[in-house]
């Protein structure tokens, strides 16, 4: 199969118009917690933020490009630091029926941001995926911003119960998830990651 060169491919990229974070933080969603910075605080989605471990992940790789993932979601962090709201622009090159987002990006999706209030709570600041359930109420129609919203529902010990639901910009129910983290008991399969949470707290200002 041929394939463009990478600096001819990033060239052909860069003219696709992407939408930037500023028409995210426009949506209802997002002013919402704006609002509210007593109880809500931005935080960073892709981490870590050097380009080169970022190309090497799925998410911040494969999937953010123009007319995918064309921007960097909004991360919303409640004060409790057990709930999130997550705001995306998903493209039309992510779909499976003509049009409609497909569903395994969705299940992506939610495994990437039900897993932020697992990490944020569980020992070690450390949460691998264990299971996930999703259930798919209605087309999503791609080209939109969509709203995430995560919470952690039950801790127990190593394990975070956590439930998530996907809406489009006028607060459509979409789908919904419940995912299953742990935190292993083999401390050396994964490195412990209390010193990140500190440094992704850092990197927008907040009032906690």
């Amino acid at each position: 199969m041929h394939t463009l060169p990478e600096d001819q491919a990033d060239a052909i990229d860069a003219n696709v118009p992407r939408m930037t974070d500023a028409e995210l933080l426009q949506s209802t969603a997002a002013r919402e917690c704006l609002d509210n910075p007593d109880e809500w605080k931005r935080m960073p989605f892709f981490w870590p933020r050097s380009e080169i471990k970022r190309k090497s992940a799925f998410v911040p790789g494969t999937m953010y490009a123009a007319n995918k993932l064309s921007v960097e979601p909004v991360v919303f962090m409640n004060r409790d630091r057990k709930q999130f709201v997550v705001i995306t622009h998903i493209g039309k090159e992510m779909c499976g029926h003509d049009g409609i987002v497909h569903g395994g990006v969705q299940a992506t999706l939610f495994d990437e941001i039900t897993a932020r209030p697992a990490f944020w709570n569980l020992p070690r600041n450390v949460a691998l995926t264990a299971s996930l359930k999703v259930a798919y109420r209605k087309p999503a129609i791609a080209d939109q911003i969509f709203v995430f919203r995560t919470h952690l529902a039950k801790m127990d010990g190593r394990k975070a119960e956590i439930s998530a639901q996907m809406e489009d910009s006028k607060g459509n129910l979409l789908s919904e998830a419940e995912a299953l983290y742990v935190s292993p008991k083999n401390v050396k399969l994964v490195q412990d990651q209390t010193s990140q949470v500190e440094k992704i707290e850092k990197v927008y200002p907040g009032n906690f």
